[in-house]
């Protein structure tokens, strides 16, 4: 395994952590909607911890704070705000053709908003070190009093994340 003292740090493009979400995203859907609205958990985040955890990579549980909390500040702002207005579309006085509409409207402005929201934390990410770390665990521990409530949904996450080519 190559270390920092002798390569350059590694990074990631936001190209590569788009298409790793592409394809983690539709096998673990349901778990990142659920620890979003029980927890609070931003989706984006969750996926970049994993897509580092795959490549072995990692910065400290204080630099994951500040990620979060710079991401939050966007996410609190913008994504959340227009996923609320999508998750609230059907009580427009609309047709349902129209309804689906808006609907499908606000879905792939949430979509663009998603994307901007993986760029921001790459451009905001801390240097990457070759070093395993549990973040996954740091993460759930920064939002939850009980992390250990949550281990064996984290061992079919990472279970899943293994199968990823």
């Amino acid at each position: 395994m190559p270390d920092s003292g002798s390569n350059p740090l590694p990074t990631v493009s936001a190209e590569q952590l788009w298409q790793f979400s592409l394809a983690l995203y539709p096998k673990v859907k349901n778990l990142c909607l659920q620890w979003q609205d029980e927890l609070g958990a931003n989706v984006n985040l969750l996926l970049l911890l994993c897509y580092l955890e795959q490549q072995q990579l990692s910065f400290s549980g204080a630099e994951l704070q500040q990620l979060a909390a710079a991401l939050d500040k966007f996410s609190s702002r913008f994504t959340k705000p227009l996923r609320a207005l999508r998750q609230n579309s059907a009580t427009a006085p609309l047709s349902a053709a129209q309804q689906q509409t808006l609907k499908q409207s606000l879905l792939q402005a949430e979509l663009e908003l998603e994307k901007l929201e993986q760029q921001l934390l790459l451009q905001h990410c801390p240097p990457l070190h070759y070093t395993a770390s549990a973040l996954l665990e740091q993460y759930l521990a920064q939002l939850t009093a009980n992390p250990a409530r949550y281990q064996p949904q984290l061992f079919d996450l990472r279970q899943t994340i293994r199968q990823l080519p």
